[in-house]
């Protein structure tokens, strides 16, 4: 897989009517984050257009809180400058900025 900016999800996200749009770190994505995408209906055109255009298939789960009743957690790349690493040590995490 390869991998796919956080711009480039929010925007397609945006176009199918996505509700909120944000990114975080996560230890089981290939790329160490992911897009969070919330949409208050069944995104079934948006899953259908995503592995279409970036060719795989993403998860949407129904969730019972949050900005919307279905969620999918995507592997993206981080918006340029939004990351810091720290000084290396054993056990230091990256420092989000947003």
């Amino acid at each position: 897989m390869l991998p796919v900016s956080y711009e480039f999800v929010q925007v397609l996200a945006t176009e199918f009517g996505a509700v909120e749009c944000a990114w975080r770190e996560s230890d089981q994505s290939f790329t160490g984050f992911v897009a969070e995408v919330w949409f208050s209906e069944l995104p079934s055109e948006f899953s259908t257009r995503w592995a279409a255009v970036v060719g795989y298939s993403i998860l949407v789960r129904g969730v019972s809180s949050g900005p919307g009743s279905f969620a999918a957690s995507i592997p993206c790349t981080v918006p340029s400058g939004q990351a810091s690493l720290g000084p290396a040590s054993r056990g230091s995490r990256v420092q989000l900025r947003g």
